[in-house]
């Protein structure tokens, strides 16, 4: 069977099982109701025939009482038989009696016509030595237990009420049925009618939307063209078809002068072209006026801007960049729209950048890279003409401490003055080029002789001589000058640069100030350099450095109050190299780091050496490079080698020179007070030869000042020395820095320091740098000599 004629026989059993359900039960309550009625009918008949069958029973007793009866016998039979004739024949109920004598029933009488019934009344009447039963039954016809005829009636309406009430149901069911269907579609169609509404109204909606969308969109996009009209750095100008303004934004009023209010309807983009610029442009196109602007702007179709000139209100000109575009609707054109920008400051951006990449932006000179394209041009002139040319390398000497001490900012404005003096110099077919800090180069073509050469470097001396005023400050400032020659000295501008520069650090090592020409031997000099750089790196290696020390003493009581570490280096093939030898090459290389650190390792070994022995127990200092205070894990490096040695913070000093000191005053700060919160004791060395104060150094945790040998090699024999170095003393005492003489190498100094209540000195006086084994030797006979009460002799060296 197919799913739909199952689902139409279900369908339908069930619309059948409403309706049997309904005449079942209403047969079944009325067959129920009807044997109810029927109970009490029936009950009712025996209730009444009960109450006569006992009133006539009654009767019977006492009739029975007679004597005739009582005696029994034929004549106590008749006479019951009498009483019973004598009854009346309106009683409907019959009588039988039983006698009953001597335990055996003998039927004494029944009434005529009585049948067995449903319903028996029966007494027994005591009459002594015999009874009788009687039993009382209805006679035909009379107390029927039958139903009543309404009775019947229920009894055959029941079948015939079910099934109208059966086919009452089946009727409002099927009307039922039929009402749903009809509701059902009904439904549907109301569905269907309130999706089509829904989808009319989601549309409109959507439409609505769409519509409050694009309103709001061209709101914005007004709101958006508004602001970007107004903050627009561009001028935006927009005309009709023959060129009179109709918009005028607030970057147009702005640039060009004119108030909106002024232009637009009354003034096309003539007003803002330069008269002899117009006429010009009316020439070339051979038309007047606006049209002319358009024909130079190439066109109807938008454009890539050009720039021009254009004038103010006020009749200034600048330069900007123009572009015109037609403004078309349905192939009709409307005007055009002009959109300038004032690239004044693009321009002078531009020219900036063309100067910078030939100028050096703090002084103005020719750069590095003009320099060689002069040079190269130069070279090709001499070489032409068969002239000579000179190349001189200048470079500032100490330069670095006016950076470290006043700051970049006076090192600038020094280095401007600087570049000024060097321009009265040289003549005007001369070049002065910067290399990049203090370094400079002038280049001296079409030179008859070496002399000219000499000439202007004199020159250049002598204009540094006089003192330059920086922020209040004077300053003094020497060059060291290298000189090269073009041919004798290189055929082109590499060697010949490379020749002036070795000729400068020739000059530098001559003592500076002063000037001198490339030899051949200066490069054999800068191949040294190279060679010993190599030697330092194998050195470190294999530990060829030593330490030697020099005493510091007390100048009241002349005992030995710290010791200074100063490195050597032993070399296989030159010796002992002194420290001036190899430590510029060392800081320039970068081996000094290494070679600081070995030196802190060895000095505090040495001194707990001592210590242990008890030969020594006073500070030993050591110095610190540049390169070394700018490792920003210095402090840890020191504490790290005071632990594996042993050694106590307050016996290891650290020297700092007085530039390296005041070229970084903030970090110099953090750092020594880092090393200050380790317990060590930090000194300031070749003070004086710097430019700051005592009050300035005073913000740092300093605790020794050393006066620099050059302040005390004269004070016996000049007063302004022996003035500046007790001023020093006085000062540096009222500021609790104990002070420290470098350099003492006579009695009558060591006088003058002690007059002056300097606290300790250290030179040739005392002893020469010596290294450890002797200095203990030397600590070892101190102590026997306090131990035998001998005087303790200073002996000079």
């Amino acid at each position: 069977m197919t799913h739909p004629a199952l689902s139409r026989l279900v369908a339908t059993a069930c619309h059948l099982a409403l309706p049997a359900a309904l005449f079942v039960l209403v047969w079944t309550g009325i067959d129920y109701f009807r044997d109810r009625a029927l109970e009490m009918e029936q009950t009712h008949t025996w209730s009444r025939f009960q109450q006569l069958a006992a009133q006539e029973i009654a009767r019977l007793r006492r009739e029975f009482q007679a004597p005739a009866i009582q005696a029994g016998g034929e004549e106590g039979r008749r006479e019951i038989a009498r009483l019973l004739a004598d009854r009346s024949d309106a009683l409907d109920i019959g009588l039988e009696i039983i006698e009953i004598a001597n335990g055996r029933p003998t039927p004494l009488y029944q009434d005529p016509g009585l049948r067995p019934a449903p319903m028996v009344y029966a007494e027994a009447i005591d009459g002594g030595e015999r009874s009788w039963l009687v039993e009382a039954s209805p006679l035909p016809g009379h107390y029927a237990l039958e139903p009543s005829p309404s009775v019947q009636a229920l009894q055959v309406g029941a079948p015939l009420l079910g099934l109208l009430a059966a086919a009452l149901a089946f009727v409002l069911q099927s009307r039922n049925r039929a009402i749903r269907r009809q509701v059902a579609r009904q439904t549907a169609a109301l569905e269907q009618a309130n999706r089509e509404l829904a989808r009319s109204n989601a549309a409109m909606g959507a439409e609505v939307d769409q519509r409050m969308r694009s309103e709001a969109a061209l709101r914005k996009n007004g709101a958006l063209q508004s602001a970007i009209l107004d903050c627009s750095e561009y001028a935006i100008i927009s005309t009709d078809a023959k060129g009179l303004i109709q918009l005028f934004n607030p970057a147009a009023e702005r640039i060009f002068g004119w108030p909106a209010t002024e232009v637009i309807g009354h003034l096309t983009l003539q007003a803002f072209y330069p008269d002899d610029d117009m006429a010009r442009l009316e020439s070339r196109y051979d038309t007047k006026g606006f049209p002319s602007l358009v024909a130079e702007s190439r066109g109807s179709r938008i454009v890539e801007p050009h720039e021009l000139t254009l004038q103010r209100r006020d009749g200034s000109r600048f330069p900007a960049s123009l572009s015109i575009s037609p403004l078309q609707a349905d192939g009709h054109l409307l005007g055009y729209l002009g959109i300038v920008a004032d690239v004044s400051h693009r321009k002078a951006a531009e020219l900036r950048i063309r100067f910078l990449a030939h100028y050096d932006a703090l002084t103005e000179l020719p750069n590095r890279s003009l320099l060689n394209l002069r040079l190269t041009e130069a070279l090709d002139t001499c070489r032409r003409r068969g002239e000579r040319l000179a190349l001189l390398f200048l470079d500032l000497d100490r330069f670095k401490y006016v950076n470290d001490s006043l700051g970049h900012h006076a090192g600038d404005l020094l280095l401007q003055a600087v570049s000024q003096r060097f321009m009265t110099c040289v003549r005007g077919e001369d070049t002065v080029a910067r290399m990049g800090g203090d370094e400079f180069v002038i280049l001296l073509p079409a030179l008859e002789s070496r002399n000219e050469a000499a000439e202007v470097a004199e020159r250049v001396l002598q204009a540094l001589r006089r003192p330059f005023d920086v922020r209040g400050q004077q300053l003094t400032i020497t060059p060291s000058i290298g000189i090269a020659l073009y041919p004798d000295d290189g055929p082109d501008e590499e060697t010949l640069i490379k020749h002036a520069d070795a000729a400068m650090y020739s000059a530098k090592e001559e003592g500076r100030n002063g000037f001198r020409f490339y030899t051949r031997q200066l490069s054999s000099h800068v191949s040294e350099r190279l060679v010993i750089e190599n030697q330092l790196r194998q050195a470190l290696e294999q530990q060829a450095f030593v330490l030697h020390y020099q005493p510091q003493v007390d100048v009241a009581s002349g005992e030995i109050v710290g010791m200074e570490a100063l490195l050597r280096w032993n070399s296989p093939e030159r010796g002992l190299v002194p420290p001036d030898r190899f430590i510029p090459i060392a800081e320039d290389s970068g081996l000094i780091v290494p070679i600081g650190e070995w030196v802190l390792r060895a000095a505090c070994a040495q001194a707990q050496a001592w210590r242990t022995a008890g030969l020594l127990e006073a500070p030993v200092a050591v110095n610190l490079s540049a390169r070394q205070f700018d490792q920003s894990k210095l402090p840890e490096l020191i504490a790290q080698v005071l632990e594996e040695t042993g050694l106590p913070a307050r016996l290891l000093e650290l020297e700092l020179t007085e530039s390296l000191v005041m070229r970084d005053p903030e970090r110099s700060s953090d750092i020594l007070n880092r090393c200050k919160a380790l317990g060590l004791q930090i000194a300031v060395d070749d003070f004086g030869t710097g430019y700051s104060s005592l009050a300035y150094l005073r913000r740092f945790p300093i605790d020794r000042l050393k006066i620099d040998r050059s302040f005390i090699k004269d004070i016996v024999e000049e007063p302004d020395d022996a003035a500046i170095a007790r001023t020093v003393v006085a000062m540096a005492h009222s500021l609790r820095l104990a002070v420290v003489a470098e350099g003492v190498e006579s009695v009558a100094q060591l006088r003058l320091l002690r007059e002056w209540q300097c606290d300790i000195y250290q030179g040739f006086l005392s002893s020469r740098p010596l290294p450890g084994e002797e200095i203990s030797a030397l600590l070892a006979g101190l102590r026997a000599a306090h131990l035998v009460g001998l005087p303790l002799p200073v002996e000079p060296a």
